[in-house]
């Protein structure tokens, strides 16, 4: 408010995670479900979407024409941020939105030489912009901390987080996880196979 500044974030990766917690919906439909809820909130105006909490390739199926539209752009937050950038803008011209229109907001364990690249290979593209929070809070030789908190159960169920980096995934249960993995490749692989329409209500 001092410097007259717009502040622009997410919803959290928690946020998609509950709705893992909810019986009547089909797991590899949670993020489709949350980003529904979301649009229907806040519907014209509806910020940044995080796309990789039960991974970025199953947030794709589900944001579709509408939300590309109405959203101002998306996050990265796990996995090779170029590749994951390309696959955005590709997706932005499937549904024939102009990449410059949208946001690309990059926030997986930046420091200003790793941000200044990815700057100078979108700027072109589209917008970018960053959140750049461990090495910002800590730019000293001391290891960083890892203070990740998810949740970790809803309605007494297991949730997680699938994340693009294997390493990042979260579960205490890893039955869970595992199934949860399993539900999200059937769902992309019947995708490939014969399109939505043949999968949904089967996962």
């Amino acid at each position: 408010m001092k410097y007259n500044l717009t502040p622009i974030g997410t919803y959290a990766h928690e946020f998609v995670q509950m709705y893992q917690g909810i019986d009547s919906i089909p797991l590899a439909y949670t993020n489709h479900h949350a980003l529904a809820d979301w649009y229907d909130e806040y519907r014209g105006d509806n910020g940044t979407a995080l796309t990789d909490t039960i991974t970025t390739d199953l947030f794709l199926l589900d944001f579709n024409r509408a939300m590309v539209n109405n959203f101002t752009g998306v996050r990265h937050d796990s996995g090779d941020p170029f590749a994951w950038g390309e696959k955005i803008i590709a997706h932005y011209q499937k549904y024939g939105a102009d990449p410059k229109s949208k946001t690309l907001l990059f926030s997986d364990s930046l420091d200003f030489d790793r941000a200044q690249a990815l700057y100078d290979h979108f700027r072109s593209r589209t917008k970018v912009s960053f959140g750049i929070g461990t090495f910002v809070a800590n730019d000293t030789s001391a290891e960083p901390l890892n203070i990740v908190i998810k949740l970790q159960t809803v309605n007494g169920c297991a949730v997680a987080k699938l994340s693009d980096t294997p390493g990042k995934s979260m579960c205490r249960d890893q039955e869970y996880l595992e199934y949860l993995r399993r539900s999200v490749e059937f769902r992309l692989t019947r995708h490939q196979q014969y399109g939505e329409s043949r999968v949904r209500g089967r996962v």
